[in-house]
């Protein structure tokens, strides 16, 4: 009788998205993800190509729980301030993964570029101030605004600044 697979996918995203969010992407490996789970680094090849098909999927797995979880959260008429704030909210409520995503260095840069740049637009996607931007400025907004973002939500997570939603919304309205 063949044994059945007992580590899925998703038993192996959750030991890796542990790990990321309690130390880092380098601690990502085969062999920390199977220590992490109790197993040997067999069912993660078995599910995953290599390493880099595993931290690709799980950057993929991350972004739409932060969807899912944060940037679905409607506070403003203004879907540009939502961004904002959601931004703010999940780097304060879950400030290990925001510091290892956006603060630590890792060569996942353009991958966490793109995957913010398309968590932006479909945050935009229903208010229609923001319909009729070309691809090329709706790019410069949101550099803009995930540069503002990212700093409010840096000064909020360290304690520097505790910022309330209407001081955010019009530290942000007045750049």
């Amino acid at each position: 009788m063949v044994r059945k697979k007992v580590y899925k996918k998703q038993h192996i995203l959750a030991a890796a998205s542990d790990l990321l969010e309690k130390k880092s992407f380098s601690a990502i490996t085969a062999r920390n993800v199977a220590e992490h789970m109790g197993i040997s680094t067999q069912p993660i090849y078995l599910e995953f190509k290599n390493m880099e098909d595993l931290k690709l999927t799980l950057l993929q797995t991350i972004y739409k729980s932060l969807e899912k979880d944060y940037f679905s959260t409607i506070q403003s008429d203004d879907f540009l301030i939502n961004f904002v704030l959601n931004y703010i909210e999940f780097a304060k409520t879950k400030r290990n993964l925001f510091i290892v995503l956006f603060v630590e260095h890792h060569s996942y840069g353009q991958q966490i570029n793109q995957l913010t740049l398309d968590l932006f637009t479909k945050s935009l996607k229903g208010d229609e101030r923001y319909t009729a931007i070309s691809p090329e400025n709706l790019n410069k907004l949101f550099i803009k605004v995930w540069v503002i973002a990212t700093g409010l939500a840096s000064l909020s997570t360290s304690g520097i600044m505790s910022l309330k939603k209407e001081e955010i919304i019009a530290i942000f309205k007045n750049n």
